[in-house]
């Protein structure tokens, strides 16, 4: 799943432990996870724990808290659907969940992303399938630095929530104004600036503008409830990386970050362009 990422800070990769659960009525199957994670292993701390059935991963579930997990569909006693379900009493309340099974049923699937699982795996998958995912988890659980930039304080609030209720840890900062980002930018640039379009004096374009003349790497994001296609290109025009429409939510946050990360998007994740117009289908011309 993972394409490419920015080089990992390695005080954040080496010194934590990660806890990976698989649980697998399947011998081949635990063994081709376990074997992929392993890959793996010397990029962070990891603890592997295996189970062979449901109640065995319940069991692990409610005993410690699990980070990602990788549950077969359709274990004895208790598959993905009834873990998933189970969860927000354990300490793995937060972990993410990858379901596998050689299919996924309408039902199934309606489950999974009720409850929030990251994504399902078809069986038979290789080693490499699963050493993407968990290189994926390990871009998710970095941590970014982001500059929310908007004059109204409630707005500033509000986004800053949604940052926080997504899947990516996030250490945010904001300002009131143009002139407040480009100060604390020279303070401490950010990775992500998130910028509204209307606010006094310095706008969000022109803010943009001069964020990308001083720097290539920091990605913009533009929003704003005049979600107009002329804003848009606008903004595009100006070197803005995408653009959010209030009001907008983690599952955007989501779709934005792995776009940015260059991760592929998961079978529960929200799929989404950049900017809207990209959307739309223009009508061909028929050549003369």
């Amino acid at each position: 799943m993972l394409r490419h990422t920015e080089e990992a800070d390695s005080r954040q990769v080496l010194h934590k432990l990660t806890r990976v659960l698989i649980a697998d009525d399947s011998s081949l199957a635990r063994d081709v996870m376990k074997n992929g994670i392993r890959s793996q292993y010397d990029i962070r701390y990891l603890e592997i724990t295996i189970a062979k059935d449901g109640k065995e991963a319940f069991k692990t579930l409610m005993s410690k808290e699990i980070d990602l997990a990788f549950m077969d569909i359709n274990m004895p006693g208790m598959g993905a659907k009834e873990l998933i379900s189970a969860l927000q009493g354990t300490p793995s309340k937060n972990c993410m969940v990858v379901a596998v099974s050689s299919n996924l049923d309408d039902k199934s699937e309606k489950v999974l992303t009720k409850y929030q699982a990251y994504h399902f795996m078809q069986k038979p998958f290789r080693a490499q399938e699963i050493a993407d995912v968990y290189l994926t988890y390990l871009a998710i659980t970095r941590t970014y630095s982001v500059l929310i930039v908007d004059d109204s304080a409630t707005m500033r609030k509000l986004a800053r929530k949604v940052f926080e209720k997504s899947r990516f840890s996030f250490d945010i900062r904001d300002a009131g104004s143009a002139e407040e980002a480009i100060h604390k930018m020279r303070q401490e640039p950010p990775q992500i600036v998130i910028t509204d379009f209307n606010m006094p004096n310095i706008d969000g374009l022109e803010l943009a503008g001069a964020i990308r003349s001083a720097s290539e790497k920091i990605a913009i994001y533009m929003m704003s409830t005049n979600n107009t296609s002329y804003l848009e290109r606008s903004a595009a025009f100006v070197g803005v990386t995408g653009f959010l429409g209030k009001p907008f939510f983690p599952a955007d946050v989501e779709s934005i970050m792995h776009n940015l990360l260059g991760l592929d998007t998961p079978k529960f994740g929200k799929t989404r362009n950049m900017f809207s117009f990209l959307d739309r289908n223009l009508p061909t011309l028929t050549k003369t």
